[in-house]
């Protein structure tokens, strides 16, 4: 019994890899086509380009682990079935719930790294990652700036500029709005540059208009023609204060007790448990369909991930609207009653699901 296990802790765990890391590359692709051109551009090194797109990995991790582990266990046990591993294992006396053990605890491992994943790691590298973007953003601060088209990397601020020199945080025939409290001031000028002095930035800018409006008293707008003009944009703190919930960590959450954070808690319980869940219910399904329903398993296991992640939103968002943080729980309640009720049909063979393939 334990070199058959071997074998199929072996074949799972290696479908299972393979799988989450074909799922981690497309994502990060999809990330990496977003922002390659706008950090690139800048002079950012390709290492800080690598170095912030890893650090964003946990983030999506927590949905990955169980979109890949339902996809491997389909695989595995459809393509044994196919050899017909598992007739000759039935044969020789070992059943179907003994067969299912190496699933039921690679599930348990992989929802236990999930919860540490989700509570611990992916709060703590979503902080560094915040901190790594803002320290490329002092140094270059052009960085979120692109020509032709309305851009706000500051709170407050906008720009929109026709030309830009990236290299040098030069500006050329641009527009800069900032939003101070009540008043709005809307500068148009030839040439800007862009600097930071310490944890200030700093726009110098020659043969300018700057136009000044008060939202109060908007017939008091005034109107100032300039050569040279210099505007304080913006001073990083030096003690970044992290309150969103995706920062906080799982005895941070608890902490704080309100609502949102209680949801947060909630929604990543959802996702630890995942795992498991979906690791039951892909293998019932996997013994109850027939032989050579290869593209059938993979066909499921997308309809799953596709459902589930619905679901998953829905309940997240619906969580903060109506005030009930538990109802996050409902994509694991659903998948979980339809994984005790196959995995019971399966391991005592009285349901056979004729979806393709061959007996």
């Amino acid at each position: 019994m334990k070199i058959l296990h071997k074998y199929i802790y072996f074949e799972l765990l290696k479908t299972f890899f393979l799988t989450l890391g074909l799922f981690v590359f497309v994502i990060l692709m999809d990330r990496a086509s977003s922002i390659a051109e706008t950090v690139l551009g800048q002079g950012i090194s390709l290492l800080d380009f690598l170095s912030v797109l890893i650090k964003g990995v946990p983030a999506f991790l927590g949905i990955t682990i169980p979109m890949a582990f339902v996809l491997s266990v389909l695989i595995t046990f459809i393509q044994m079935g196919s050899n017909n591993e598992l007739i000759a294992m039935k044969s020789c006396g070992i059943s179907l719930k003994k067969i299912s053990v190496p699933v039921v605890w690679v599930g348990i491992f992989l929802s236990l790294a999930s919860f540490y994943i989700t509570m611990f790691v992916m709060p703590e590298s979503n902080v560094a990652m915040k901190k790594q973007i803002e320290q490329l953003l002092k140094k270059k601060i052009t960085m979120s700036i692109s020509e032709k088209n309305f851009s706000s990397n500051f709170p407050g601020i906008t720009f929109y500029t026709e030309k830009l020199y990236p290299q040098k945080g030069y500006l050329e025939d641009f527009m800069v709005s900032l939003q101070k409290k009540d008043k709005l001031i809307t500068i148009f000028a030839k040439r800007g540059l862009l600097r930071t002095v310490k944890d200030s930035v700093f726009l110098d800018i020659q043969n300018g208009v700057a136009h000044f409006l008060d939202w109060k008293k908007p017939e008091s707008l005034k109107v100032l023609n300039f050569k040279n003009y210099t505007v304080k944009l913006y001073t990083f703190s030096e003690k970044e204060q992290f309150q969103a919930v995706k920062y906080k960590t799982l005895i941070q959450l608890l902490k704080r007790n309100d609502l949102e954070a209680k949801v947060e808690f909630f929604k990543r319980l959802t996702v630890s448990l995942s795992p498991l869940i979906v690791g039951i219910l892909a293998f019932a399904i996997a013994v109850l369909i027939p032989r050579g329903s290869m593209g059938v398993g993979v066909l499921i296991s997308l309809v799953i991930i596709v459902v589930y992640y619905v679901l998953y939103t829905f309940a997240k968002k619906t969580a903060l609207k109506l005030g009930i943080p538990l109802l996050p729980l409902i994509p694991d309640l659903l998948f979980g009653i339809l994984a005790v009720y196959f995995y019971k049909q399966a391991i005592n063979e009285k349901l056979k699901l004729d979806i393709g393939g061959r007996w």
